[in-house]
């Protein structure tokens, strides 16, 4: 049997790249219920729980892997020099200092620290779904070939 690499590490990065864009689109929302949430009431302390397991065990290991697996693809198919490629790892990116930012956010709320308000998070919630659109249009058209 001859092992196709190309498609192994397409669908493990399409795998992972779910689960991480699950996370971007769901870990925001939190943000919105949490902020309402009396500080140290029982409530608030279960979106912290909810948002350090969605983190821990589902964002950051799917962002680590959607890398590795979206470079492998790169890495397989020796097409790193394409606009639409270069385009779509620069917003690639912008999603990973969105999920760094997120990461900053949960520990203002973990630590207290939190200022910002509902209506912040609802805006900040479309961020992923922006930038996701974007990234499937440049996979899907591949424009500037």
């Amino acid at each position: 049997m001859d092992i196709n690499f190309y498609n192994i590490y397409k669908y493990f990065h399409i795998v992972f790249l779910t689960t991480w864009m699950a996370g971007l689109f769901y870990l925001p929302r939190i943000f919105v219920y949490h902020s309402r949430a009396k500080t140290g009431s029982t409530e608030y302390k279960t979106f912290m729980e909810m948002e350090k397991k969605l983190m821990k065990f589902i964002m950051n290991p799917s962002l680590y892997l959607t890398w590795f697996f979206g470079i492998s693809l790169v890495a397989h198919q020796n097409i790193n020099h394409e606009l639409w490629l270069v385009l779509k790892v620069l917003l690639v990116g912008l999603m990973t200092i969105f999920h760094m930012y997120c990461a900053k956010i949960r520990k203002k709320f973990e630590t207290k620290r939190n200022k910002e308000s509902e209506n912040f998070y609802r805006i900040i919630n479309e961020i992923p779904t922006i930038l996701f659109l974007l990234i499937v249009f440049l996979v899907v058209f591949k424009p500037f070939i």
